[in-house]
């Protein structure tokens, strides 16, 4: 009995020495801080009270307080901002939000030990690129330091609970179609063009453009010598390369088809076509000319470097360069009609595909040279009439002996002398001498 009595209290003795030593261990364990959120730590640094006023104007102090979130942020000090030149008050709301954006990358992060040598291209959280394309920060080491655009990384890690700061010396701004090509380096003959003539302010200023960017050895193997070009000329030689709207390539459609370029040298002034084409080789424009780097996205346009530099196209080259339209330039030159469409009086032409002439494939083989011949000019029109002037009414054709009906009652159609009703598909393709309307079969002349 003595034996068991003394065996509960050795055990209860020892229950009490267990506790007592985890309480001593807890009292001498040094306390572990709370980490706070991006926002709680900028919040706390005296040399973010710009970047901190600037995320609650926008209420990204909120989105950067998600305890769940990942988030990495290039944060720029007050200084950073005072040698901007930049007053926050200058810029609205949505303006000033995809400045920050700029300087965020959404969805993980970023240490500086997970930056390799070298330049690194990640998408920043702003997504006002083309087609809501991310906008690119070029992210670089090089030995021990780190830079980002322009700016350099003065602090590397603030861990914060949901994501790291990064502190740098500059503000970033999204880059434009201009910075871009700056900075890409194969564009300096075009970044030379664009800065003589002016248009360098255009496309850095806010818009939506696409510039097809022919690149130095484009230049060079075209053997064109800006000195030898007036600015006048050199300008429109580089319109002609800009749609007036951001085209990524994947907006672009399968086959054959045109946009208004910012170059208006056409007749009365209207704005020059550019063909575009997509197919499993790629995006070719005006024929052969083709995209080698596509989707090179700014914050006011895309980019997509060509091969070459683009010449403004007549009636006939637009005819020849569409795969559409062969049988309709077969039949121009078997014709001997190519050289009518060639001259500098601007012509109309309402021309049928490939499957127009298929579907009368009989007829036409059986007509004669001259019967031909008023077939092919009775699709043509004097005078460049784009789809705005077209009117209802009875119009002559270089086939002097038919006139065509245009009629808008049920979109635009044309009925022929013998009654039937076509339909026009694709209207203003402009060329340097006139302008192209596809349409969907061939006109016939005879009742």
């Amino acid at each position: 009995m003595l034996t068991n009595l003394s065996g509960r209290w050795i055990a209860i003795l020892m229950l009490f020495t267990v506790a007592f030593t985890s309480c001593d261990d807890d009292e001498d364990r040094p306390t572990v801080p709370v980490i706070g959120t991006i926002t709680d730590i900028a919040a706390g640094d005296d040399q973010f009270s710009t970047l901190v006023s600037a995320l609650e104007r926008t209420g990204l102090d909120a989105t950067l307080d998600i305890f769940t979130g990942r988030f990495t942020v290039f944060a720029p000090t007050n200084a950073a901002f005072a040698a901007s030149g930049i007053n926050l008050d200058d810029l609205s709301d949505d303006d000033l939000r995809n400045v920050l954006l700029y300087h965020v990358i959404s969805g993980s992060i970023v240490r500086s030990a997970d930056i390799a040598d070298g330049e690194t291209v990640v998408g920043s959280a702003n997504t006002t690129g083309p087609g809501s394309t991310a906008l690119p920060l070029f992210v670089e080491r090089s030995g021990g330091s780190i830079t980002v655009n322009d700016a350099t990384v003065t602090s590397a890690d603030i861990e914060g609970v949901n994501g790291v700061i990064h502190v740098i010396d500059a503000v970033l701004l999204p880059p434009s179609i201009v910075d871009r090509a700056v900075r890409d380096g194969r564009f300096t003959t075009l970044v030379t063009a664009l800065q003589r003539t002016g248009l360098d302010a255009t496309l850095a200023a806010a818009g939506n453009f696409t510039v097809f960017a022919p690149t130095d050895d484009a230049f060079a193997d075209a053997g064109i010598n800006l000195d030898d070009l007036s600015d006048d000329a050199l300008t429109e030689v580089l319109l002609y390369h800009v749609l007036g709207a951001a085209v990524p390539a994947g907006d672009i459609a399968d086959g054959q088809s045109y946009a208004a370029s910012l170059n208006t040298n056409g007749p009365n002034e209207s704005a020059l076509s550019v063909g575009l084409k997509k197919n499993a080789d790629g995006v070719f424009v005006n024929g052969e000319t083709q995209v080698v780097v596509a989707d090179v996205v700014a914050s006011n346009g895309v980019i997509h470097a060509v091969n070459q530099v683009l010449s403004p196209q007549s009636i006939v080259e637009f005819t020849v360069a569409n795969e559409n339209l062969s049988s309709l330039t077969n039949a121009l030159t078997g014709a001997n009609l190519v050289g009518a469409l060639s001259g500098t009086d601007p012509l109309t032409v309402f021309a049928p595909d490939n499957d127009a002439f298929e579907a009368i494939a009989d007829v036409v083989a059986d007509l004669s040279p001259e019967q031909l011949t008023q077939v092919l000019t009775y699709h043509v029109v004097a005078g460049n009439v784009r789809a705005e002037n077209i009117s209802p009414g009875s119009v002559p054709t270089l086939n002097t002996d038919a006139n065509i009906t245009l009629s808008l009652d049920d979109g635009a159609q044309i009925i022929d002398a013998a009654g039937n009703v076509v339909n026009i598909v694709t209207t203003d393709i402009q060329g340097t001498n006139g302008v192209i309307h596809l349409i969907e079969a061939v006109l016939i002349p005879f009742e």
